[in-house]
């Protein structure tokens, strides 16, 4: 009898371990009950998910009928395949099976550019749902048996095969020996971390290609010294010009493609792409924009402008025209100057060739009288009657109201049209009289210039006169940041720096030697003079960030205005071309009168590593030539450029994308 008290307490021990699954010693505070979920399936099926859990488990069941039969329904009333069971007690549920009278299977396939849903096995008067998906750039056509509607509803009464179409909605077009893919120009399938930064990041790409397919043979340039081998031309969105063209409100783009060599007479002929914005950070390529082909027949349409010239409030086109100055081997020189291209508005985002709308154009072919290397263009209103007048190639159009233009440079001052080249210009009211006025920097000085020892000259309106008459105030400046003789005033805006309501000048500035190096700003400040109470332009680079990071770029620009950080203030956006590891874009941010340089690692770029079939070429060049633009109204601005690259031919092409601001 001792012994009984014992083995009832090692029978108790052993009891409440196997019960309740417990390590030994555990306190009674702590055991948790287990539970056995048994789960078995009836005729026609299987069942998995059964076993022994903790309490208050949840456990999954899954019913899966056998050929022949469906699924029915739980021991427990419940349809839900899988079922969720929380075990609070030792349960048993079974799943059940129903003999299906006739079942058929539905058998879809997809061609080559997409996926499908929706086959199966099912009982017969099932209304299945189908549903074909294209990949990027693809789009669905039509099932086999000829239906188009998707998703689709198809009722099973037999076994069925049926099979998903898709093509390409890439369109490509060649067009005076130039090759146009859009708008799936490219699908870049391996991401780079440099395709997204804390500020930008690559959205949409290669929704345009653009590639020159004509050669050239061998040519000397930029000097009768310096020769150049055969091959290909090459295209390069060189200039462009904001405005709304089709009047939705949104800011588009006008790309006037400059092709390179450009010292050589071509067959190819393409000037313009329009690009119409989407407003939701995408662009789209109109190929029917330009209505009249004769719009693209300049061999070198250049720095382009856009405003409405013809009084009915869309923007319009106007470019300068570089004609062709050619040097061949063993050849003499040889020059031919073109008309400048104009081109009005439909109304509809859709353009005409109105180039006859010049005095000394109407045969759609001739310059007008006087003008010749047209590099540079601006417009404004220089006479004062309310409509937008034209000056480039040192010749003056008058505008009648109605798009129509007189040639009357015979008023210009000679100041402003001297025997030196002129890169740029700039129409503008300088001394807030309501009338524009002229600031013309000068080209370079060599042995054969007039003014030699001047940089540039100004024409300002006088006593409500037009700026170019002869009561006009004339002024010249003297300061070239790389000198007088070697300093290329490639590019030139008007821009309020220092926020005192008067419009200065900002000129971007390269070398002539070395050869378009340099990526500088240069600032003349609009500032009244004390002895005779006009205006007139002082220096101002001390306005001017730090640029000796960027004094080795290539320098050959174009400078916008525009609010690049969303404070309501404008600031400088300098697009340029870009080699190898420089950035095509600079931003300058106007702090409070002042500017300061953006970090260029905050700008995100795609490169040719990211097409398929080039993964091992490397990354080429940064970010090539960039241009700003709002695509999506918000945060900072937004910038589109394109990678360029080389095929195997040797044919270069250039591949859309654009860039979002991620605040």
């Amino acid at each position: 009898m001792k012994k009984l008290p014992l083995y009832i307490s090692l029978l108790l021990l052993l009891t409440c371990a196997k019960e309740d699954s417990q390590a030994p010693n555990t306190p009674p505070t702590q055991i948790v009950k287990q539970y056995t979920l048994t789960a078995s399936a009836g005729d026609g099926g299987s069942v998995t998910g059964g076993g022994t859990f903790a309490s208050g488990t949840q456990v999954s069941l899954t019913a899966t009928p056998n050929s022949g039969y469906s699924f029915s329904g739980w021991s427990n009333g419940s349809t839900a395949n899988p079922l969720t069971v929380t075990l609070n007690s030792n349960t048993s549920i079974t799943a059940n099976f129903q003999v299906i009278v006739n079942s058929y299977t539905l058998t879809l396939t997809a061609g080559e550019g997409g996926t499908v849903t929706g086959g199966g096995e099912y009982e017969e008067g099932t209304d299945v749902t189908i549903t074909a998906s294209s990949n990027y750039c693809q789009q669905f056509v039509s099932w086999s048996d000829g239906d188009s509607n998707n998703p689709r509803i198809v009722n099973i009464d037999s076994d069925l095969n049926l099979n998903a179409n898709f093509e390409s909605i890439t369109n490509e077009v060649d067009y005076s020996l130039v090759k146009l893919r859009y708008p799936c120009a490219l699908v870049a399938t391996n991401p780079k971390s440099y395709n997204e930064t804390e500020r930008y990041k690559v959205a949409n790409s290669g929704w345009l290609s653009v590639s020159v397919l004509e050669q050239y043979e061998g040519y000397y340039y930029p000097t009768n010294n310096d020769y150049n081998p055969p091959g290909f031309y090459s295209m390069d969105p060189h200039n462009f010009a904001h405005g709304d063209f089709n009047n939705d409100g949104l800011v588009d783009l006008v790309i006037t493609w400059a092709t390179f060599t450009h010292t050589l007479e071509r067959n190819s002929r393409y000037n313009y792409s329009i690009l119409i914005n989407n407003g939701d950070g995408s662009m789209t390529y109109d190929h029917d924009a330009i209505t009249t082909s004769s719009a693209h027949y300049n061999h070198f349409a250049y720095r382009t402008k856009v405003a409405d010239f013809n009084g009915d409030g869309l923007d319009d086109i106007v470019s300068a025209s570089m004609g062709v100055v050619q040097r061949l081997p063993g050849q003499a020189s040889y020059t031919r100057w073109e008309r400048i291209p104009l081109l009005i508005n439909l109304g509809d985002g859709k353009f005409y060739d109105a180039s006859t709308n010049i005095e000394g154009q109407e045969d759609g072919i001739s310059p007008p009288e006087g003008h010749s290397f047209g590099h540079e263009i601006d417009v404004g209103d220089v006479d004062g009657d309310g409509d937008i007048d034209i000056y480039t190639g040192k010749i003056l159009l008058i505008n009648d109201g109605s798009g129509n233009f007189s040639n009357k440079t015979n008023l210009l001052p000679k100041e402003l049209k001297p025997n030196r080249n002129l890169w740029s210009s700039v129409i503008a009211d300088f001394n807030n009289d309501g009338i524009d006025d002229f600031f013309v920097p000068y080209a370079e000085v060599d042995e054969w210039s007039q003014y030699p020892t001047k940089s540039g000259v100004y024409a300002l309106s006088n006593g409500n006169k037009p700026s170019y008459s002869d009561y006009s105030d004339i002024g010249f400046v003297e300061e070239a940041k790389y000198g007088l003789s070697n300093s290329k005033f490639n590019y030139a805006i008007d821009y309020d720096i220092n926020l005192d309501g008067y419009k200065d000048i900002i000129i971007a500035v390269t070398r002539k030697d070395p050869y378009y190096v340099g990526k500088g700003l240069q600032v003349f400040l609009n500032v009244e003079d004390p002895i005779t109470d006009n205006r007139k332009f002082i220096p101002g680079d001390y306005l001017l960030p730090d640029e000796s990071l960027i004094d080795q770029y290539h320098g050959e620009g174009q400078l916008s205005v525009i609010d690049i950080n969303n404070d309501g203030i404008p600031d400088i956006a300098h697009t340029s071309g870009a080699y190898g590891y420089e950035y095509g874009l600079s931003f300058y941010i106007n702090n409070g009168g002042s500017l300061t340089l953006m970090n260029e690692n905050d700008f995100a770029y795609m490169s040719q590593e990211q097409i398929p079939g080039r993964e091992n070429y490397g990354i080429g060049n940064k970010l090539r030539r960039a241009i700003p633009i709002n695509l999506n109204d918000s945060g900072w601005i937004d910038y589109i450029s394109v990678i360029t690259f080389s095929l195997n031919s040797g044919r270069n092409e250039n591949i859309f994308y654009s860039v979002l601001s991620k605040d």
